[in-house]
């Protein structure tokens, strides 16, 4: 999409403001009344098929719904949903000033009473959202702008879930910002206004830490450490330290409501003290020996499943031994060909965790991630695929990086694969004998393609980039996975 078009007849795209949630953010004209505006492009990667794309249409349309329902002053205004070449573009207020992560990044933790603030607005935003049956479901501080008067602007509902529409988000997968992204939400179980509390607690440890709660070299390690682990307590927010404490309680159900949380934060904010009479919850701490309480549920479970698996092998394999009649167990009649053995993946590794985020950062500068799982349209093989995508670059860069992971029930169906897709390469083909057991590469246009395969594992890179390294650059981030992959665990 080019400056100085004209969308729909009445919307004049002026500058690229810069990319993020899914969209590239323009500042436009609107021609028709005579003020400027925000439009918002959905961002719809190569490598979704079009069922997903449709998928992804249908989530922006989502969006726009969300916010235009709920009028607050501390959430954007939606004006108007216009279609661009099948891409929906949507049209919002214009804000004077910066996120809050760029602040953070620029300036540094906000002071306590600041963040208190800034809490409390987007608390307002949050109830107003509840109040309709509307979960934000990403709240960060890349989705709260501060405006250049001081007050907080809640953004992006792309992933909004609206009580009511059936979910386009696929069984599986996992739409939001592991940082930022409340336990029951990690754990697949029913979510609520609890979940966007625990997103608004970790945001607000952000604003006066620097850094969030809950971090990792991987994704799925955040993952981990959002279910299992206790976040340290903040060391520079001050009274507002219990309720960012109270407000990551794992159990839901525990979790500092809205209401507490609002009085709270009104005092805080105002100068107050916060008073006896709104009691917090007690910060989290180490479970008392009995029963696990829910929130610490799942290393229990491993554990007692693990145990009995050993019990029961252990008892199989005395009864075997000491069986009085135990006989040497005639041998089978010989066959023509044996079925060939399963394969090593049982199904595709998580992609998302095999390439870190210091790895990612050299070929996507200020990425955000996107996951996606499901069956390959024309293969019928299961398939889970990771997007590393551009924010905004100093450079102007725009890239993206996509890992796609497909298994086969043996090593010889995905050699088969692999042969097959080698060979309907549209453009040149470079062998690369030494990745994995057997790859190669192939560029199309601003894309480098890398498969290679290992075992019953099909492998693909996509590295969508201008920059002219981008085949070396490629073959760093296979390789990188195929480290991962075979890294002994």
């Amino acid at each position: 999409m080019d400056t100085a078009r004209l969308l729909a007849g009445r919307y004049r795209l002026v500058q690229r403001l810069g990319k993020g949630g899914m969209g590239v953010v323009w500042r436009a004209h609107d021609e028709a009344l005579g003020r400027d505006v925000a439009v918002k492009e959905l961002l719809l990667p190569d490598h979704l098929s079009p069922e997903q794309q449709e998928q992804a249409a249908q989530r922006a349309m989502r969006e726009a719904r969300a916010a235009a329902l709920v009028r607050h002053t501390s959430i954007v205004t939606v004006h108007d949903v216009v279609m661009d070449e099948g891409r929906p573009c949507i049209v919002m207020d214009l804000l004077p000033g910066r996120s809050l992560d760029a602040v953070v990044a620029a300036d540094g933790p906000l002071p306590w009473d600041r963040a208190a603030r800034v809490g409390l607005e987007i608390l307002g935003a949050l109830r107003a959202a509840h109040a309709q049956g509307i979960l934000h479901r990403d709240v960060k501080p890349a989705n709260i702008f501060l405006r250049d008067d001081g007050r907080a602007v809640l953004t992006d509902f792309g992933i909004a879930s609206l009580e009511g529409d059936a979910t386009l988000t696929q069984e599986g997968s996992l739409m939001g910002s592991p940082s930022y992204m409340a336990p029951e939400r990690v754990g697949h179980e029913p979510t609520g206004p609890a979940s966007d509390l625990w997103s608004l607690g970790a945001t607000l440890y952000t604003l006066v830490e620097g850094r969030p709660p809950f971090v990792a070299a991987t994704i799925m390690g955040t993952l981990s450490a959002v279910l299992t682990d206790e976040p340290e307590r903040p060391q520079k927010a001050g009274p507002l330290g219990p309720l960012i404490m109270a407000s990551l309680v794992k159990d839901p159900s525990l979790r500092l409501s809205a209401d507490r949380a609002g009085q709270a934060l009104h005092a805080l904010a105002s100068g107050e003290p916060t008073s006896p009479a709104i009691p917090l919850p007690a910060a989290p701490h180490t479970a008392p020996s009995g029963p696990p309480q829910k929130g610490t549920t799942l290393p229990w479970v491993i554990a007692v499943l693990a145990c009995a698996v050993l019990l029961v092998a252990v008892v199989v394999a005395v009864a075997l031994l000491h069986s009085p009649d135990r006989r040497t167990p005639p041998r089978a009649a010989p066959t023509t060909s044996a079925p060939a053995p399963p394969g090593r993946f049982a199904s595709p590794p998580a992609p998302c965790a095999l390439i870190n985020a210091e790895q990612a950062t050299r070929l996507v500068p200020s990425f955000f991630t996107t996951n996606d799982a499901g069956t390959d349209p024309s293969t019928n093989l299961p398939r889970k695929s990771c997007t590393w995508m551009t924010n905004a670059t100093a450079d102007g860069q725009d890239d993206d990086l996509t890992l796609t992971l497909r298994t086969a029930p043996t090593a010889a169906g995905a050699q088969s694969h692999h042969a097959k897709e080698r060979g309907d390469a549209t453009a040149p083909v470079t062998d690369l004998r030494d990745l994995g057991d057997g790859g190669y590469s192939s560029t199309r246009g601003t894309h480098v393609i890398v498969g290679f395969r290992l075992d019953n594992l099909l492998v693909e890179v996509d590295y969508a980039t201008s920059r002219p390294n981008a085949a070396q650059e490629a073959l760093r981030a296979a390789r990188w996975t195929e480290t991962s992959l075979t890294r002994p665990r």
